[in-house]
């Protein structure tokens, strides 16, 4: 599966962020916030996931999760073989942020080891509005019989973001997916679940970022994972009046501000700890 790669790279990086995007966008989405980090000195580089923006892939549709991780493989393996001996940190935002606790949940300890440090903005551990039960058994019986039936994801412009650019720019990017399968959504279902009931146990210091007045994933979900965590150090951080996109909410300067000043502290414990 060929994958497209958005690398931002900069003259003698302090460290290098591996940037996983949400459901249904693409990282393209992430520029300002690729320059952001490139201005406080930070290589990024993503690629779009499976089905996803320019990637290839039927769109809204995956056969396992499995293939959003195993993204996740290619993408660390890519930083490593580009920049070997800098500090490396995995930042994943809603369904990012799923697939990056799935990887750290699942992946052997020395692939794990390579991170200096973890990011999540509003993980997408559970949906704020549970799928009804009688409609997930539905459900099921269809991702059984026909698991590319598309339906729409039913995710409005307006509860991305309270910015009104960006809530426009949303509809109409045509890089943006509207529609998803039977199976993904099984698969997100799936995936969110193991996520709950596995181990919460990283091997790196660990930001969470989450949107107080989130309409597509529930706080109360990150707060419950982040409640019991284990992590060299953690930090969580919700801003109550904020919608989902946090990186692009009108107070995005906050929020980026926030994660560079985690890079830093990351880095800097990594160089003392060469001294």
């Amino acid at each position: 599966m060929k994958l497209y790669e958005s690398h931002w790279p900069v003259p003698s990086p302090r460290g290098v962020v591996v940037l996983v995007h949400g459901a249904g966008e693409h990282c393209g989405r992430y520029d300002h916030v690729a320059k952001w980090l490139n201005e406080a000195g930070y290589a990024v580089l993503g690629q779009d996931l499976p089905g996803h923006g320019k990637s290839s892939g039927r769109r809204g549709h995956v056969d396992s999760f499995e293939l959003y991780l195993d993204a996740i493989d290619r993408m660390v393996q890519r930083v490593n073989d580009l920049y070997a001996d800098i500090p490396k940190f995995l930042y994943g935002h809603s369904m990012g942020g799923l697939s990056v606790v799935r990887w750290l949940q699942t992946r052997p300890e020395p692939t794990k080891r390579l991170l200096q440090g973890i990011i999540l903005t509003s993980p997408c551990l559970e949906l704020s509005l549970p799928i009804p039960p009688l409609l997930m058994r539905v459900a099921a019986v269809i991702d059984r019989l026909w698991p590319t039936f598309t339906q729409s994801n039913r995710i409005p412009a307006e509860i991305v973001s309270r910015h009104p650019d960006v809530v426009a720019r949303y509809g109409t990017d045509p890089l943006i997916l509207h529609k998803v399968t039977v199976r993904w959504v099984m698969e997100l279902q799936r995936s969110m679940m193991a996520a709950r009931a596995g181990e919460a146990s990283f091997p790196a210091p660990t930001l969470i970022l989450q949107a107080g007045q989130d309409r597509l994933v529930s706080p109360a979900a990150t707060r419950a994972f982040v409640q019991r965590l284990s992590a060299p150090r953690k930090v969580y951080h919700e801003f109550s009046e904020y919608y989902h996109e946090l990186h692009n909410e009108p107070e995005r300067d906050e929020v980026l501000a926030m994660i560079t000043s985690f890079l830093d502290s990351c880095t800097q414990a990594t160089a003392a700890e060469g001294v």
